[in-house]
């Protein structure tokens, strides 16, 4: 019995450890599993607005058993004071997931996708007050590389922006309230451990979109064993997993590091799209996808990233991992 209450302790300590030590990994495998996305909402017959309600409510029963198992382990119990976040966080995700679905249908994939390109310049700018955080002149450069790329995936893919004043407001508001989201995650990651701070934020992102879809008479119902499938697979792998992997190392990593690894998104997308659904891949996908790459290596290999890892390395280490400290 003394070994098996041993475990759970003895398994966060390395875990926590290989955080510290590996931030990037489990962020690199949160932007893999986000990459299915598209490919999977592409694939289903459901409106954008359908596939995020059952995501969202598929998604919260998931996270719902991984909390309980983790407070039945040990984990924090968050209190009053730490559940401000996944109030915080759940309502910017609740409208980004909104906004962009809407903007999806209001004007291009092209034109949302290329918005989205402007995230991390939202977080950099953001980062400066809230963390103290000033990217280097070198890691700003590779980042509007890697942009720059991104924004090339994207215009291959079609023929080009459209531009729709109602779809281009959507799709600048959801980076903005994408920005929310993460900046909040970033935040709570002091007060209150990542499953119950996820669990929290898909139930009150789950209740926004569900007040939009009884608004607007969306049908629920229209919804086949194949589309249920899809939307479980979301929300399961991006939705959970994927947002865990992402969400736990923010300790360890300047605030602008991640949403500059997510430009890769748009080229993982793309050779999914290429191997599951068939599209095609042109030059441009080719020569984004490589300045994309070679943009998030560069500024990830740049000063401040690296710094900023070390620097909060070294600050945790003196962050024992008992009962009072985070578990994941």
């Amino acid at each position: 019995m003394a070994a098996s209450t041993r475990t759970p302790s003895a398994t966060a300590d390395r875990l926590q450890r290989a955080g510290r030590r590996q931030p990037l990994v489990p962020i690199w495998l949160g932007v893999a599993l986000y990459s299915t996305g598209p490919v999977l909402v592409q694939a289903s017959s459901l409106s954008g607005p359908v596939f995020s309600f059952w995501r969202l409510w598929l998604g919260v029963p998931v996270l719902g058993v991984a909390t309980l198992l983790l407070l039945r382990n040990g984990g924090r119990r968050p209190n009053r004071r730490a559940l401000r976040w996944p109030l915080y966080s759940g309502l910017a995700f609740g409208l980004h997931q909104l906004m962009f679905m809407t903007a999806l249908k209001a004007t291009s994939v092209t034109d949302v996708s290329l918005m989205n390109t402007l995230a991390p310049i939202v977080v950099a700018i953001v980062a400066v007050p809230l963390f103290g955080e000033r990217p280097s002149r070198s890691f700003r450069l590779w980042t509007l590389l890697a942009m720059a790329g991104a924004a090339v995936v994207v215009l291959g893919a079609s023929s080009g922006p459209q531009g729709q004043p109602l779809g281009m407001v959507l799709a600048l508001g959801n980076v903005f309230a994408f920005a929310a989201f993460f900046l909040v995650s970033k935040l709570s990651r002091v007060d209150i451990d990542v499953l119950p701070f996820l669990l929290g934020t898909m139930f009150v992102a789950a209740l926004t979109v569900s007040a939009f879809v009884w608004i607007t008479h969306q049908p629920l119902g229209a919804i086949g064993g194949r589309d249920l499938l899809f939307t479980l697979a979301v929300a399961a792998g991006p939705g959970a997993i994927g947002h865990f992997a992402t969400t736990w190392p923010l300790r360890w990593v300047a605030a602008n590091v991640p949403p500059v690894i997510r430009l890769a998104q748009p080229v993982l997308s793309g050779v999914l799209a290429f191997l599951i659904l068939g599209e095609a891949i042109t030059s441009a996908h080719l020569l984004g996808g490589s300045l994309t790459l070679a943009g998030v290596c560069g500024a990830l290999l740049s000063t401040v990233a690296r710094d900023s890892a070390d620097a909060e390395a070294e600050t945790d280490e003196g962050v024992g991992t008992g009962p009072a400290a985070e578990t994941v």
